[in-house]
C-alpha cells in the first residue's frame, strides 16, 4: 500500500488533485482495483479528487477549536470573497491533532495557531493583495508581449 500511497502523492504535487485518469494509470500499471485508489484517495485528507486552488485554506473542525471559535471562520471566509475557485480553496479538515493551538487554520501548509477572525482577516487579506500584484504582473507581462508583437 505504501507504493500507492507514495505514487498518488507524487500524482497530487504534480497536478494539485487526482485526476481521473491518472489514477486509472495507476490502477492498471499496479494492477490494483480502482476502486482500492479511490478508497485511499478518498481516505486520506491529503488528496483530492477536483482541482485546488493556488491557495488552500483548512480550518479546523475538531472539538477543541469548534470550542475556540472555529466555527465563525467560515463564515468569515465566506464575506471576504474566497471561494473555491482557481485563486482560493476552503477544505474544513475534521481534526488536525494540534489541539493546544486551537483554534487551527492551515494556508498553503503553515499552521496558524489560537486563530482570531481579525487574525485571519489580515492574512487572507494579504494573500488577496498578493492574488492581485500577480494578476497585475500577468496584464503587464502580456502587454508586454502584445506591444513585441506589434
Amino acid at each position: 500500500m505504501k507504493f500507492l500511497i507514495n505514487s498518488l502523492l507524487e500524482i497530487q504535487s504534480k497536478h494539485g488533485y487526482l485526476p481521473k485518469n491518472e489514477m486509472e494509470r495507476i490502477s492498471m500499471e499496479f494492477n490494483v482495483p480502482i476502486s482500492r485508489i479511490y478508497s485511499i484517495a478518498t481516505f486520506y485528507n491529503a488528496f483530492s479528487l477536483k482541482p485546488v486552488g493556488r491557495h488552500v485554506i483548512h480550518v479546523c473542525k475538531g472539538t477543541a477549536c469548534v470550542m475556540g471559535g472555529s466555527e465563525v471562520f467560515e463564515d468569515t471566509l465566506k464575506q471576504m470573497g474566497v471561494l473555491d475557485d482557481e485563486d482560493f480553496t476552503y477544505q474544513p479538515i475534521r481534526c488536525f491533532g494540534a489541539c493546544s493551538l486551537a483554534p487551527v487554520v492551515v494556508i498553503d501548509g503553515k499552521v496558524y495557531g489560537k486563530m482570531t477572525v481579525s487574525r485571519l482577516k489580515k492574512i487572507v487579506s494579504k494573500l488577496f493583495e498578493d492574488e492581485s500584484k500577480d494578476s497585475d504582473n500577468d496584464k503587464t507581462s502580456k502587454g508586454d508581449e502584445d506591444a513585441r508583437e506589434a
